[in-house]
């Protein structure tokens, strides 16, 4: 156990000595999140409302919400959906009736503004005097979802990828220096090597997700709708996938250039298609597809789901189970192609 935790402080020391990684881990995903917020913090998404129930109420329902300026609608989506973020507003049809359900979301509340207003116009256009729908509107209790709500577990998720992927920049430079090899030559075990690190990785994590999510409160007001414990696990496994990659590529990398290159043909395409910034459902649907299985967009979905919406674990675990799954083809590749020497010059 002294040497494990002699690697601990060992590696945390390096990682925070270095400025660069510093800039990257820390800086980087602050400024971003106050640069952006500065921006978008106070606007608003297109509404995503969720069309649910059958009847005669339905035939002019639809054509009204697919007609209206800024709404999206997604049909079968109900109030399970609504919770989870997945959707604005619901419109609930039985019959002649129809229910509009929202939560008190700045986002919600105009959505739901809108679509009233437009279903009363289509209620007159329908019948001339006597109304032929029924609307009622009901709120959720709950936190709803700004831009910054959106936004904080993004920039988390696109942090704690960082951290990982260029880990793996780390190692190789370690690798050309003659260190690893030199570690590898003394008594202690390679797990307790590779444990080290990765205990290193998760001070690197945590420090990272107090950071950003005390800056987020301090200037966005943002507050985490549960207790900040809760995400926890999918820290744990999110900085996993991730690392498990960066292992990857120090193992294919033999140069720091290389593994540089590398690691932004991974990460680049995740960052701007893994709903960091906006929701995989505003993407192309050409592009949907990939992005739904794409690392970053598990993690950013599993934290978002907790933070903003007190998701519970089990609601999540399709998101941990891509990241579980993407952490042991990561690891996998590590272990296969992870190399101790540098290749002689």
């Amino acid at each position: 156990m002294k040497a494990y935790f002699a690697l601990v402080r060992a590696h945390v020391a390096m990682m925070f000595r270095a400025r660069d990684i510093l800039f990257w881990n820390f800086a980087f995903p602050v400024i971003f999140m106050v640069l952006i917020g500065a921006v978008f913090g106070h606007s608003s998404f297109r509404a995503a409302v969720g069309l649910t129930g059958s009847g005669t109420a339905r035939a002019i329902v639809t054509p009204v919400l697919r007609q209206t300026p800024g709404i999206r609608v997604q049909s079968g989506q109900g109030i399970g959906a609504l919770r989870q973020g997945k959707v604005n507003l619901v419109v609930a049809i039985k019959g002649h009736q129809v229910l509009l359900t929202g939560d008190h979301s700045s986002t919600s509340q105009s959505a739901l503004a809108l679509v009233e207003g437009e279903l009363a116009g289509a209620n007159l256009r329908a019948t001339g005097q006597v109304p032929f729908m029924a609307v009622a509107v009901r709120h959720l209790t709950g936190q709803g979802e700004t831009f910054i709500d959106f936004l904080v577990p993004g920039i988390l998720g696109m942090a704690l990828m960082n951290t990982g992927l260029f880990s793996g920049i780390s190692l190789v430079v370690l690798r050309r220096q003659g260190v690893l090899r030199r570690i590898r030559g003394t008594p202690v075990p390679t797990l307790t090597f590779i444990a080290a690190r990765m205990t290193a990785q998760f001070v690197m994590v945590f420090g990272q997700a107090v950071l950003i999510v005390g800056i987020a409160s301090a200037v966005y007001g943002f507050r985490p709708a549960g207790s900040l414990m809760t995400l926890v696990p999918v820290l744990v496994v999110g900085a996993l996938a991730f690392m498990s990659l960066g292992f990857f590529v120090a193992g294919v990398s033999d140069t720091m250039e290389v593994a540089s290159a590398l690691t932004n043909v991974i990460s680049l395409p995740m960052m701007f298609l893994a709903g960091v910034f906006f929701p995989v459902s505003q993407l192309p649907k050409a592009m949907q597809p990939v992005a739904n299985f794409l690392p970053l967009r598990f993690l950013t979905e599993g934290l978002r789901a907790v933070a903003v919406h007190n998701a519970t674990w089990a609601a999540v675990m399709p998101e941990m189970a891509g990241l579980l799954a993407t952490a042991l083809i990561g690891g996998g590749l590590a272990t296969r192609f992870f190399r101790w020497e540098a290749p002689r010059d």
